[in-house]
C-alpha cells in the first residue's frame, strides 16, 4: 500500500509543469567604446564570459566577480549579481543566456563595456575594474502606468518609507548577500511588496548611497523599479519574489508521530497518505498561483490594446502626456522647432532641467498604430553617438508622441548652405561630420544588432550637437534588413531628390550601396558648400555631380571647394574626401565602396583608392510622379528626428 501511494504521488507530481523559459530580458546598455573582433580584448572577454558561467552553477552566493589577463592593457573585468530569492538553476540559465548569447551575440558584439539586466540577474562587464566601485550609472527606471485605486498620497509615504528602511538593513546585512525583500499590507485590499539588492562588494556606506539615489527616483504607480549597475531596487502591489506568497507544508523525516504524551504512533503508511495529496495540492496551488502572478505583471505593465506583445520591450520608455505638456508649455507656437509632413516638433525641458524635442504625430500624417510601433521598437534599438537618441514616446487616445535629446545647433543644411552661417564650419569640423556620418551609417549596415537601409540620407537630416558633432536623424524610410539580405525591391520609391540612387529611383532597387550612394551627394555638398538639387539654378549647365567630376578630370579639383574654406583647408583631406564622393555615386552598384570601405578610406591614408568613374547622372523631370513620397514635406530646421516608418520589415 505505501509503495502504491508512493507512487501515485510521482505520477501526480509528474504532471505539474515545470518551467523551463529563458530569463526575462529587461535593458542593456552598451556605450560606443568598441574593440575589433579578433583582438586579444575579445579573447580575453570570451575567457571572463566563460568563467561567470561556470561559477554561476557553483557559487551559492548568486554573486561573482573575476577578471581576465589583470594587469594588462587588454584586460577584462566582470561581474553577476543573481536576485537574491533566486535559485541555483535559474540563476545559471539566466548568467548563462547572458555570457552565450545576449552580450556576445546579440546586443553588445563589439563594446568594451556593458551591462545587461533580466528578471532574475544582471551581467557586467568593463575595461576598468569594478571591485568597490559604487557605480549609479546608467540608469533605467520602469514604471507602472496604473496608479493605486484609494489615497494615492498615503501609500507613497508607505512606499517611501518602507523602501527607506530596507535599504539600511540592505547595507547592513550580516549575512553580506546586501539583499532584502519585504512585505506590508497597506489595506485590506492592498498589500506592497518590496526588494532591495547591492552588490555584495560595496560597503555599507555605497550600498546604502546608492540604494537612495534610486529610491529618489521612485514614483508613486502600482508598481516601479530602478536598475543600476551597483544596486537596483523594486516594488509592487502583487508578489513577484520567492518566499513573498508562503505555500508550504510542514513534513517529517520520521517514520512516527506522537503526541504531547508520547503513547499513540501513526504508522508510515498513514503518514504518506497524508502527507502525499497535502505536497501534491501545495504544489498545484503554487504553479496556479505563480501562473496569475505572472499573468497580473503583464497585465499591469500592457499597453493600450493593438499595439502587440512585443511593444512591452519599449514601455520602460512610456512619458505620460500630462509631464509633455508641461514641458512644451502644451505644445505651444513659441516651443515650435518646426513642421514636417508628419507633425510638428517642440522643444521642451523636463523638471530636471533636462532639454527634450517632442515630435507630435499630426492626426493626417498616415501613421497607425502599426507604423508607430515600428517606430519605436526600430529606434529605441539604435545606440551610436553619431545617431540622434530616441528617450521615449507616449500614446494616450489620439495623441502619439515621440520625445528625442535635444540637438541644439539644428541640422547640417541650415549652416551649410547659408553666406554667412556656413563661416562656422571649417574644413576641420566639415572632416569631422564626414566621418561620424560614415561611422553612424557603418553602424546602421553593419555594426547594428538589426541591419538597416536609411533610405533618406541627406544634409537636412544630420543634426549637430553642442560640439558640432553630426547625429543621423530621420528614420522615416528606413527598411530593416536580414542578416544574409543584400538588397530589396519596392514599387513605392521614397526618398529626396538628388539624393536617391538612379536604380532605386527608376526601378525601386535598394540596398546598402543606395545609401552609400547618398552619402556621396552629401560629401560633395559639404565640400562644396552648394546643394545637388538646385545647383543648375547657381548659374552653372551642369548638377553639382557634372560639376565636380568635370573639375576632377581637369586636374583642378579645388575650384569645386566652397570658398569659405578654400585658403584654409587641408588640401590632402579635401581630395580625398572629394575622390571618395566620386566612388559612392557611381552608376554601377557594385563600384561603389561599403560604408565599412569608406570609413577605411577616410581614416587611413596608407590605402590607395580607386580611379572614380564617371558618376550617375540623375535628372529630377525623368522621376518626377513615380511615387507619392519623393520627399515632398517641408525642410525643418530641427533639433530632433524627424521619424516617419512607412515600411518596416520584421528581420
Amino acid at each position: 500500500m505505501t509503495t502504491l501511494l508512493t507512487i501515485f504521488a510521482i505520477l501526480i507530481l509528474s504532471t505539474i509543469p515545470i518551467s523551463t523559459s529563458l530569463p526575462t530580458y529587461l535593458y542593456s546598455i552598451c556605450p560606443n567604446t568598441t574593440f575589433p573582433t579578433n583582438s586579444k580584448y575579445k579573447t580575453n572577454l570570451n575567457t571572463l564570459f566563460q568563467s561567470l558561467n561556470t561559477h554561476a552553477v557553483s557559487n551559492p552566493t548568486g554573486f561573482y566577480m573575476t577578471s581576465a589577463a589583470n594587469g594588462t592593457s587588454d584586460a577584462v573585468y566582470g561581474l553577476f549579481l543573481c536576485r537574491g530569492d533566486q535559485n541555483f538553476s535559474s540563476c545559471s540559465d539566466c548568467v548563462k543566456t547572458a555570457t552565450t548569447t545576449d552580450l556576445p551575440k546579440t546586443y553588445c558584439p563589439t563594446s568594451k563595456m556593458a551591462v545587461i539586466w533580466y528578471d532574475e540577474c544582471m551581467v557586467r562587464y568593463s575595461n576598468e575594474s569594478l571591485y568597490g566601485k559604487m557605480t549609479d550609472s546608467p540608469q533605467v527606471m520602469l514604471t507602472n502606468t496604473q496608479k493605486i485605486d484609494g489615497n494615492q498620497t498615503a501609500f507613497g509615504e508607505i512606499m517611501m518609507k518602507t523602501m527607506n528602511s530596507m535599504a539600511v538593513q540592505t547595507a547592513n546585512n550580516r549575512s553580506g548577500m546586501k539583499f532584502t525583500a519585504e512585505t506590508v499590507n497597506f489595506s485590506r485590499s492592498i498589500t506592497l511588496y518590496g526588494l532591495e539588492q547591492c552588490t555584495p562588494d560595496l560597503s555599507a556606506t555605497d550600498c546604502d548611497r546608492c540604494l537612495g539615489l534610486a529610491i529618489g527616483k521612485l514614483s508613486v504607480m502600482q508598481g516601479a523599479r530602478i536598475l543600476m549597475p551597483s544596486c537596483n531596487i523594486r516594488y509592487e502591489i502583487y508578489p513577484f519574489y520567492n518566499g513573498a506568497v508562503n505555500f508550504t507544508a510542514t513534513t517529517s523525516t520520521n517514520t512516527t508521530l506522537s503526541n504531547e504524551n508520547g503513547k499513540k504512533k501513526v504508522s508510515a503508511k498513514l503518514i504518506v497518505a497524508i502527507v502525499a495529496p497535502v505536497v501534491v495540492f501545495s504544489l498545484l496551488l503554487l504553479a496556479v498561483g505563480t501562473r496569475c502572478i505572472k499573468k497580473r505583471a503583464k497585465k499591469f505593465y500592457s499597453v493600450p490594446h493593438g499595439y502587440g506583445e512585443d511593444f512591452a520591450a519599449v514601455e520602460s520608455l512610456q512619458y505620460d502626456l500630462a509631464l509633455l505638456q508641461s514641458a512644451t508649455n502644451n505644445f505651444s507656437n513659441e516651443n515650435k522647432l518646426g513642421e514636417g509632413g508628419f507633425g510638428c516638433v517642440y522643444m521642451g525641458m523636463l523638471s530636471t532641467g533636462q532639454e527634450i524635442a517632442v515630435k507630435r504625430l499630426s492626426r493626417g500624417s498616415g501613421q497607425g498604430v502599426q507604423e508607430f510601433k515600428n517606430e519605436v521598437l526600430l529606434v529605441a534599438k539604435l545606440q551610436h553617438r553619431n545617431l540622434v537618441r530616441l528617450l521615449g514616446f507616449c500614446i494616450a487616445g489620439e495623441e502619439k508622441l515621440l520625445v528625442y535629446e535635444y540637438v541644439p545647433n539644428k541640422s547640417l543644411d541650415q549652416f551649410l548652405f547659408d553666406s554667412e552661417q556656413k563661416r562656422k564650419l571649417n574644413w576641420e569640423r566639415r572632416y569631422k561630420i564626414i566621418g561620424g556620418v560614415a561611422r553612424g551609417m557603418l553602424y546602421l549596415h553593419q555594426d547594428s544588432r538589426l541591419r538597416i537601409i536609411h533610405r533618406d540620407l541627406k544634409v537636412s537630416n544630420i543634426l549637430l550637437d553642442t560640439d558640432m558633432n553630426p547625429k543621423i536623424s530621420d528614420f522615416g524610410m528606413a527598411r530593416i534588413f536580414g542578416v544574409d539580405q543584400t538588397q530589396g525591391n519596392t514599387s513605392r520609391v521614397v526618398g529626396t531628390y538628388g539624393y536617391m540612387s538612379p536604380e532605386y529611383a527608376m526601378h525601386g532597387q535598394f540596398s546598402v550601396k543606395s545609401d552609400v550612394y547618398s552619402f556621396g551627394v552629401l560629401v560633395l555638398e559639404t565640400i562644396s558648400g552648394k546643394r545637388n538639387s538646385n545647383f543648375y539654378q547657381s548659374g552653372y549647365a551642369e548638377d553639382l555631380l557634372s560639376y565636380a567630376w568635370k573639375r576632377w578630370k581637369d586636374g583642378i579639383p579645388l575650384e569645386f571647394v566652397d570658398e569659405t574654406i578654400r585658403d584654409s583647408c587641408s588640401i590632402h583631406e579635401v581630395i580625398r574626401c572629394m575622390h571618395l564622393g566620386l566612388l559612392c555615386v557611381q552608376e554601377n552598384v557594385e563600384e561603389r565602396p561599403t560604408m565599412a570601405t569608406a570609413v577605411l578610406m577616410l581614416e587611413s591614408y596608407s590605402i590607395t583608392l580607386p580611379v572614380p568613374k564617371q558618376p550617375a547622372f540623375f535628372i529630377q523631370s525623368n522621376v518626377k510622379g513615380f511615387g507619392s513620397d519623393q520627399s515632398t514635406s517641408k525642410s525643418m530646421p530641427l533639433s530632433v528626428n524627424d521619424i516617419s516608418v512607412t515600411e518596416v520589415e520584421a528581420r
